[in-house]
């Protein structure tokens, strides 16, 4: 559904569908999206970024266009699109095609190990292995300081969760199974803006069960791993009634 369909949904329900009534729930829609893509890392909220990286480099701006896999609408290809934060990282040797994974840790875990690969002293350059996520820079690229300073220049590629971007009216939310949960949400907002809190609290925990379903579909299907796995009986008396997966019915 397009957010003016979401919206269009809602207030007809409501019987509430003059022009500002829709507005309103519009920014409520686009607010309870940009809550629930904060929660978690979607499948759909992830980006790719390959970077260069040079020699003695002390601080890596990922500036590239992210490439991304799910899109809300055609809108939504161009520079709005960015990095949030890294995730995961590996870098690449220029001349090379195996890379090393680079870790994430905490500043004073770095400096308390080795303080000279921290300072950048020219001795401790090598390849880096680990990163620290640093402040964005003026155009809201995301920075990081790689562990150590790198000796030779390569690339890093970069998985990261992409920054959220206004769902504009034609445009449909990208997180799979959203629509439930952010109609649930709309409408509590617009049952609390009419202040029917008590009816608003009802919808407000179908939301969160929709957020929940969400997550199962996130955990369960697509991210998880399905085995097979046969079964196993040592008992010849068992063979007429159990089949090679299971009991038989």
């Amino acid at each position: 559904m397009t957010l003016t369909e979401l919206a269009n949904f809602v207030t007809t329900k409501l019987s509430d569908t003059d022009t500002d009534s829709v507005t309103v729930c519009k920014s409520f829609i686009n607010r309870r999206y940009q809550m629930i893509w904060d929660t978690g890392l979607w499948t759909e909220s992830m980006g790719v970024v390959t970077q260069e990286v040079a020699a003695g480099a002390t601080d890596i701006s990922l500036s590239d266009d992210p490439s991304i896999f799910f899109y809300q609408s055609s809108s939504d290809i161009g520079s709005e699109r960015k990095l949030d934060f890294p995730v995961a990282l590996k870098f690449t040797e220029d001349g090379k095609t195996d890379g090393l994974n680079m870790l994430n840790d905490s500043w004073m875990t770095f400096f308390q190990i080795d303080p000279n690969a921290w300072e950048d002293v020219t001795s401790r350059r090598a390849n880096p292995t680990n990163f620290i996520n640093l402040p964005k820079d003026s155009s809201g690229n995301c920075r990081l300081k790689p562990v150590p300073v790198p000796k030779t220049a390569g690339n890093v590629f970069v998985l990261g969760k992409l920054n959220w971007v206004v769902l504009g009216d034609d445009d449909t939310p990208a997180l799979n199974g959203v629509d439930n949960a952010l109609l649930a949400f709309a409408e509590g907002d617009m049952l609390e803006r009419a202040r029917q809190y008590s009816k608003a609290q009802i919808k407000y925990q179908e939301a969160a069960a929709q957020v929940q379903i969400m997550k199962d579909l996130e955990n369960g299907q697509r991210q998880s791993i399905s085995r097979i796995i046969p079964y196993t009986y040592n008992d010849y008396d068992f063979h007429g009634s159990v089949g090679d997966f299971g009991p038989k019915n």
